[in-house]
């Protein structure tokens, strides 16, 4: 019977899975994903986390719950840094312990560290001593090193998208965690595109187009993931191809909080950008997003129309 490695479908999840589990099916183990987020997953997690974590992290515990009875171990890195000189936000990093004080009769955890800060060998090396715990051979753990960087790449070209102006397109600026998880973001994305709306998200644009609209900065952000949104915010802001923003905020999220007050100041000295927030918590209604979503997509319409 393979050996069995839970990946809760949260928080990063949403950026490297194709690379993790590229990397432990090369090595013979089986990879269970947690099951979707749902209102069980999310009362579970907000039952055991601290009050402090960001909704995103409260509703992780509930995925690791979710996991506890099914795997013989749980992957849950600990991921400083990833990218050189940046990093990700403190909850983030310390989340394994968090998870290690708040949940008890876990599997094991593995807990490898991911800090980009580190040379390219430390990488490597937190890599084999992960992969020795499945098998002997360093040749199999290089393989399924390379093939899963080579995942994660063909993943993220398959991301970038080009946008026409065929129709009105929305930019949705958050984390991949909140918008591509359709129960918390209770839908979003479809529900713009049932409105006959193109969307573009962070995700969906090249380093290049992200790094141009970060270096508008009036200095360099470190939080690697709260940069992206802003970099594509300003970068949209400019090529003037978007009718509409709306940022996706998960409560509790400091740098969230930064950079919404940043874009939305951005935002009101042009008259031509429409700009709308939205934060999400467990106490989100779904009703209110829709007639908020239905009202600011009615508002740009009409005044194309120049009603």
């Amino acid at each position: 019977m393979k050996v069995k490695v839970g990946i809760p479908k949260s928080l990063l999840y949403f950026h490297y899975y194709p690379a993790w589990k590229e990397f432990f099916q090369q090595l013979g183990v089986e990879v269970v994903e947690s099951d979707d987020s749902n209102q069980s997953i999310i009362d579970q997690g907000v039952k055991l986390a601290i009050d402090e974590a960001c909704f995103p992290v409260k509703v992780s515990h509930g995925h690791i719950v979710n996991l506890r009875n099914k795997v013989d171990y749980i992957f849950l890195p600990r991921i400083v840094s990833v990218v050189k000189n940046e990093y990700v936000c403190p909850k983030l990093m310390g989340l394994p312990d968090m998870i290690r004080n708040n949940i008890s009769d876990l599997p094991q955890l593995l807990t490898p560290t991911i800090n980009h800060n580190q040379s390219w060998f430390d990488l490597l090396g937190s890599n084999l001593e992960l992969g020795a715990k499945f098998t002997d051979s360093k040749f199999k753990i290089m393989k399924a090193h390379w093939q899963a960087r080579k995942a994660l790449r063909h993943h993220r070209q398959n991301l970038i998208k080009e946008f026409g102006r065929d129709r009105l397109t929305i930019a949705l600026l958050g984390h991949a965690y909140l918008l591509e998880d359709k129960y918390l973001s209770l839908g979003l994305k479809d529900k713009l595109e049932e409105l006959g709306v193109n969307v573009i998200t962070p995700q969906n644009l090249t380093k290049k187009q992200i790094d141009r609209g970060a270096d508008k900065l009036s200095k360099p952000l470190f939080w690697t993931f709260n940069r992206e949104i802003i970099g594509a915010a300003y970068y949209l802001f400019e090529c003037q191809e978007v009718d509409g923003f709306i940022q996706l905020a998960a409560f509790g999220c400091g740098p969230d909080s930064l950079i919404g007050e940043l874009m939305e100041r951005k935002a009101k000295r042009r008259s031509d950008i429409h700009f709308m927030s939205l934060n999400l918590d467990e106490h989100t209604g779904e009703a209110g997003l829709e007639t908020r979503l239905e009202a600011f997509v009615d508002m740009i319409r009409w005044e194309a129309k120049g009603a």
